[in-house]
């Protein structure tokens, strides 16, 4: 695979978030006043409470089985050790900086959380879809990656 088509396979999912978070910045703007500020609330409730945990289900619906979350039981115990260490962290860091009472939480929840957001279900299309991927056939990628970063998304979402 060359240079070139590494870089737009690996562009493309990025270029497309972009393009939806730019559409709903449009939408958001009081400039244009598509959404008021009730629509925007009510929209994020859905998204946060509705969209999410059905994308994450209907990955882990596909991939997850008894026997593959007995292979995987080290992947709860990983989240919950990026967990402590991050809350541990951010303890050192609230004591350094000293943050006002209303961010403390706020600070925690970030170093607590890392990374552990939707950034997976961007990279894992792209990786799967190139030639030569490390993970084998792009179909098979593509379910069994999405679970995975499936299941670390609902375990990180219990734990958060």
């Amino acid at each position: 695979m060359g240079l070139l088509d590494l870089l737009v396979a690996a562009s493309m999912p990025v270029i497309q978030i972009l393009l939806i978070t730019a559409l709903g910045l449009a939408l958001a703007l009081d400039r244009f006043a598509i959404l008021g500020e009730d629509a925007r609330k009510h929209l994020n409730n859905i998204v946060f409470y509705i969209c999410n945990p059905s994308l994450i289900s209907s990955n882990l619906s596909k991939t997850i089985t008894y026997e593959s979350m007995k292979r995987l039981w080290f992947m709860p115990l990983n989240i919950f050790i990026t967990f402590i260490v991050g809350s541990i962290l951010a303890w050192v860091v609230n004591q350094i900086t000293k943050p006002p009472k209303h961010l403390r939480g706020l600070v925690i929840g970030c170093c607590a959380a890392g990374n552990m957001g939707n950034m997976l279900l961007i990279i894992i299309p792209a990786v799967c879809k190139e030639k030569g991927s490390p993970f084998g056939v792009p179909d098979i990628c593509h379910t069994y990656g999405m679970g995975y970063a499936s299941l670390s998304m609902a375990v990180c979402a219990v734990f958060l």
